[in-house]
């Protein structure tokens, strides 16, 4: 009787495959128990990640389902946990930082062990939360009670910005922006009070770190000079008689030569607290936006709210790209940012769009669980149990 060794199964998006030595052949295995599931996981120093609002989830969650990460230790575990066990979808709760860092654990993980990459959601937590916004997130325990009870959701591809170390991000950049975060968590670092903590960890924090240090500081500044390379066919944004319109730009040419206090790459239409920083974002689909800001900073002030914040305004000396891949160099190194996230200064970068998309999740019309009502205070929506 012949005995045959099975070395190795393997299993992607089509049927499984069994190889005995160069030969393979289509074996039937059972469908893993966790791909119709979804994982959440949270990061427990993220805003908004309280005991309350664990214990809220921990209701509404099937046990095993929730992960609590407060150690980069942690998240190395929770995601390879969650890879290994084949979850369908994934949803993560920490805003804008805490979807990079953990993305990049997944996409890690994932390659190295050869398993697919789940679908991804986010959960309206941390400070920021462009993603949600741009997802249309609601109030954490809304979402998460809707994605448990099967409730309707739709997968929207998304083309990531790729920077040059192979991080995937909805946005970066240097410049401002960049200074305006190392100024703002060195704010949030001063708050000692519980009122303090949570005034801070608002737009209101953001603005004030902006108009108070960042502002101030950067006018006494020489601009820094930068040059803006493209390395694949790009689109300019101009001005027409009947609204923006598009010019091809050639591989190779430079986009932009001169000074740039802000200049910024997003997948997505919004920064951070509902900024929208990449009007143009959406329009083509493979490219990301690139925007060179050189406009004086009391006219951006003067036109703050609501042309600048809404993405309306423009002006000669804001300049916006639809680019696949290009490189910045500058005269001297700027402040750096990554999803929000400060990462030190840098005179050299290069940023593309991701090779493949990203199945982002969106959620539809939410379902209210038995015994449960959904009160709308402002902006949020909050998941109310019925008294019995």
């Amino acid at each position: 009787m012949a005995i045959i060794d099975v070395c190795r199964i393997t299993q992607g998006t089509g049927p499984a495959l069994a190889y005995v030595g160069a030969m393979s052949f289509p074996v039937s295995l059972p469908d893993r128990p966790f791909a119709r599931r979804s994982a959440f996981i949270l990061n427990a120093n993220a805003r908004g990640v309280s005991d309350r609002l664990i214990e809220r989830l921990a209701e509404v969650v099937p046990a095993g389902d929730l992960f609590l990460s407060r150690t980069l230790e942690d998240a190395e575990i929770f995601v390879r946990t969650v890879a290994r066990r084949g979850y369908g979808r994934v949803f993560l709760g920490g805003g804008d930082g805490t979807l990079v860092s953990t993305l990049k654990l997944l996409r890690e993980v994932c390659a190295k062990e050869r398993l697919n990459v789940p679908e991804l959601g986010v959960l309206r937590l941390g400070t920021g939360n462009a993603m949600a916004l741009a997802l249309g997130a609601a109030e954490a325990i809304v979402d998460a009670s809707h994605v448990v009870n099967q409730g309707p959701i739709a997968a929207r591809p998304v083309h990531f910005v790729e920077t040059d170390d192979g991080t995937l991000t909805p946005f970066a950049g240097i410049g401002y922006d960049g200074a305006v975060l190392n100024d703002y968590f060195a704010l949030r670092a001063k708050a000692k009070t519980p009122l303090g903590k949570k005034a801070v960890a608002t737009v209101w924090g953001y603005l004030a770190a902006m108009l108070f240090k960042t502002v101030p500081d950067e006018l006494k500044k020489k601009q820094a000079r930068v040059r803006i390379t493209t390395r694949s066919e790009a689109v300019a944004i101009v001005a027409g008689p009947h609204g923006d319109e598009e010019q091809a730009v050639p591989a190779g040419t430079v986009l932009y030569e001169g000074p740039a206090p802000v200049l910024s790459v997003g997948a997505i239409p919004f920064f951070g607290y509902g900024f929208t920083m990449f009007p143009h974002a959406d329009r083509k689909p493979g490219y990301v936006q690139l925007r060179v800001c050189a406009v004086p900073i009391p006219i951006i002030l003067a036109n703050l709210f609501p042309s600048v914040w809404r993405g309306r305004y423009r002006h000669a000396k804001l300049k916006d790209f639809l680019v696949k891949d290009v490189v910045v160099e500058s005269d001297q190194e700027l402040p750096y940012q990554v999803g929000g996230d400060a990462h030190g200064y840098r005179a050299r970068l290069g940023f593309k769009v991701a090779d493949q998309p990203l199945s982002m999740l969106a959620l539809g019309e939410r379902l209210v669980p038995q015994g449960h009502t959904v009160l709308q205070l402002g902006p949020a929506r909050v998941l109310l149990r019925l008294p019995r």
